[in-house]
């Protein structure tokens, strides 16, 4: 169909107004067409793992950051290990897990030719601390990418569905294919509401996570550092 014939189309719809009382989105989603019904499926279901994921996300890289910093302190703050050591009552954070990592597996291997042992097991501990906070972040990549095309296809299909009305019914009535168009739009605002969040949470936690990931590698240098001018420099 020319641009034309889509405006002789167009011209030629009666515009019957609509019931608002009964077409609400309630209505609308109920009675849309299975293949829209189940994209619209799709989309909430990519909206809910989002917002959770968003939410416990903010509360680890919160509870990561504020812990691992406080660590840094009582950590410089100490003269060696040892007295560092001997404080105790440190509360569970990346820095902390990183610490005892090391420290666990410095008093298995106190003789000098294992000193590279102990630096692998603290550097591994670090990419598992890294690794964890980076868990689910991507999941927000995908729905930032994917949803809007889900929800574009649902719109092309609703649309579909409504210019296939028109062939059946004979009428080009805004009664009888507004309500397919609406449910088609539908699908579009769905997928834009799913992928919108996840998009600007996706971006805010890299963030984080990388400025949180530059402070352990860091202190993991530091950490492997004090462990062999300490303990194996000195044997």
């Amino acid at each position: 169909m020319g641009l034309l014939g889509l405006l002789n189309l167009l011209g030629q719809v009666e515009t019957t107004p609509l019931e608002t009382g009964d077409h609400n989105f309630i209505y609308l989603v109920l009675h849309a067409n299975t293949v829209v019904q189940l994209t619209l499926l799709l989309l909430f279901m990519f909206s809910i793992v989002s917002w959770a994921i968003i939410g416990s996300k903010h509360r680890q890289l919160k509870k990561a950051k504020e812990g691992s910093v406080k660590f840094y302190q009582s950590f410089w703050q100490a003269k060696n290990l040892e007295q560092f050591i001997s404080r105790g009552g440190f509360r569970k954070n990346p820095a902390f897990n990183i610490f005892k990592t090391g420290v666990d597996t410095l008093r298995e291997n106190m003789e000098p030719e294992n000193a590279i042992i102990v630096e692998k097991e603290i550097r591994r501990a670090a990419e598992d601390e890294i690794e964890q906070m980076e868990y689910g972040v991507p999941f927000l990549a995908t729905t930032g990418s994917a949803a809007p095309f889900i929800g574009l296809f649902g719109t092309v299909w609703g649309i579909l569905n409504a210019f296939w009305k028109i062939g059946r019914t004979g009428t080009s009535s805004l009664a009888i294919v507004g309500p397919h168009i609406a449910e088609a739009l539908i699908a579009t605002a769905i997928g834009l509401a799913a992928a919108i969040p996840a998009v600007i949470f996706y971006n805010i936690f890299i963030n984080k996570i990388r400025l949180i990931s530059k402070d352990l590698d860091n202190f993991t240098d530091d950490l492997v550092g004090r462990i062999n001018r300490e303990y194996y420099k000195s044997a």
